[in-house]
């Protein structure tokens, strides 16, 4: 079935022109009692832009989820041949851009094998300019969301998230705006010769952006990665992710099958046998904690699901299985000083357990009673309006 735009969403987008004085907002109240690490309501932060209603990691999208009241823009980095950093959730572009419509480039498709895992052919970012990636148009790779914006826009650089950040700051000096870049595949592009670590930081450092206070969130899946840039001087907060690949629905434990879901890529490589889940103990915090600032976990590692049919059988699908009693991750983080951000949060009913009985707000205020930090989100408009309406409830106690 096509996924329809709600109205929230819609409304949103209507209000790009003029976005940027459009101030992100949840973090400059106080709430007492609760429990978020800092005291202040979690952030939501705009996954890949309003990734719900926009192709990813576009412009446009940045700007509707600001206008939506996004606190940061989320992006991954990607680096094309020469070394220019654009905002791609994948090394390949096919299934975000029309690439494969343009004849010009139809000799560089190949194969290749990226963190361990052997991609069919296709064509990847690295063997591209930042010219000619610049001459493709974004399309949306969920085929159950909106593609009314497909082929319209391009794709967008590192620096042009930034600058929308900054000009968003500047209209409005009640901003707290942030950026949330991470360095994706990190080891990959460093083998390729387009290393991602240095060019963040100095391009941080020039914009003024490395210090602890900057309006600024780096995080990766890859610790090393997260090493390095401390190693070479990035000040900024530092926020380790944990993947994972699916549920075992009869017992709710998380699997870790496929390599690059399973591990950083640098313990793979090092024969390291264990998986994120080592992370989520408090030993794997603790040894984040001496080069992170807070944690973005996979949202199943706090409320695990589960689900058996009548003839005791593990469930197919998330939507048949229900919440089971939530870890404790964020008290073990918490007790560290670390904060939690948890991702990704989306409407489509698929995505959400029965526990919610299809109601996507009844997610998040699930995750908010439970003291996260910040939600990653493909739809910042339900977001926001399930925290306006959480801390309502807050305000009337």
């Amino acid at each position: 079935m096509k996924y329809v735009p709600t109205a929230s969403l819609i409304a949103a987008a209507a209000l790009i022109t003029g976005c940027a004085s459009q101030p992100a907002s949840s973090g400059a109240a106080h709430y007492p009692g609760l429990k978020t690490l800092d005291g202040n309501p979690p952030l939501v932060i705009g996954h890949r832009g309003l990734a719900g209603l926009y192709p990813e990691e576009i412009i446009a999208g940045y700007q509707a989820a600001i206008a939506a009241g996004t606190d940061s823009l989320e992006m991954d980095l990607m680096s094309s041949s020469d070394g220019v950093l654009f905002v791609c959730h994948n090394p390949f572009l096919s299934d975000t851009t029309d690439v494969a419509s343009h004849p010009e480039f139809a000799a560089r498709k190949k194969s290749r094998t990226v963190d361990g895992v052997a991609v069919p052919p296709d064509w990847y970012i690295s063997d591209f300019t930042a010219a000619e990636l610049k001459t493709l148009r974004v399309k949306q790779p969920i085929a159950v969301r909106s593609h009314q914006y497909d082929g319209m826009y391009p794709m967008a650089t590192f620096q042009e998230v930034i600058d929308l950040a900054k000009a968003t700051r500047a209209a409005n000096p009640n901003s707290t705006l942030t950026i949330y870049p991470e360095t994706k595949n990190p080891i990959y592009q460093r083998a390729l010769g387009v290393p991602l670590e240095e060019k963040l930081l100095a391009m941080l450092i020039k914009e003024g952006w490395n210090t602890h206070d900057s309006p600024v969130f780096v995080q990766s899946f890859e610790p090393e990665s997260l090493k390095l840039m401390r190693r070479l001087g990035l000040k900024t907060k530092v926020v380790q992710l944990m993947d994972g690949d699916g549920t075992d629905f009869k017992t709710g434990v998380m699997t870790y099958g496929s390599p690059d879901t399973a591990k950083p890529f640098s313990w793979l490589q090092k024969g390291d046998p264990r998986t994120f889940a080592a992370m989520a103990t408090p030993e794997g915090l603790a040894e984040i904690k001496t080069y992170a600032d807070g944690i973005g976990p996979w949202k199943l590692y706090i409320l695990p699901p589960q689900g058996v049919d009548a003839a005791g059988n593990a469930v197919k699908k998330l939507s048949d299985a229900s919440n089971m009693a939530p870890t404790n991750l964020i008290p073990d983080a918490h007790r560290l000083g670390l904060f939690v951000h948890p991702f990704t949060y989306r409407d489509e009913p698929a995505r959400l357990t029965r526990t919610y009985n299809g109601d996507p707000k009844a997610e998040y205020k699930a995750y908010f009673e439970l003291g996260v930090d910040g939600v990653f989100t493909d739809f910042t408009p339900t977001a926001r309006a399930a925290l306006n309406e959480w801390l309502a409830t807050k305000q009337a106690k």
